[in-house]
């Protein structure tokens, strides 16, 4: 039987983080097959994907859930932080790949690249 995490500890670290830069404001870029869109996004609010979504991107995700890593995204510039993450190793992670479904900016610009590999 397949299980997840559910200590809740990224979760809980995401919310603390959250509280504390209420009110803050990212400009955000996406670049997917060669095209970019850029568009403010308060640091608390909705995920990267999802802003992106309501912007009119044509981004690729399944499961916004965290788990299916149809939403892997490499962060080019700026910082963001995950919420939860059940689908990418730790080397990915560390060589900058989030799952933009779970992602919210945590630095003034971010850049993300859905083309990266």
């Amino acid at each position: 039987m397949f299980t997840s995490d559910s200590s809740g500890k990224a979760k809980q670290v995401y919310q603390e983080s959250r509280i504390a830069d209420q009110g803050k404001v990212s400009m955000v870029t996406i670049k997917i097959d060669d095209r970019s869109i850029d568009f403010p996004l308060q640091f608390g609010g909705d995920t990267i994907l999802d802003a992106a979504l309501k912007q009119g991107a044509d981004l690729p995700f399944a499961c916004k859930g965290g788990v299916c890593c149809t939403c892997r995204a490499k962060v080019m510039e700026g910082t963001v932080a995950m919420e939860v993450n059940y689908a990418l190793e730790k080397d990915e992670v560390d060589n900058g790949f989030i799952l933009s479904c779970q992602a919210h900016p945590t630095s003034d610009r971010v850049v993300i690249d859905f083309d990266a590999r």
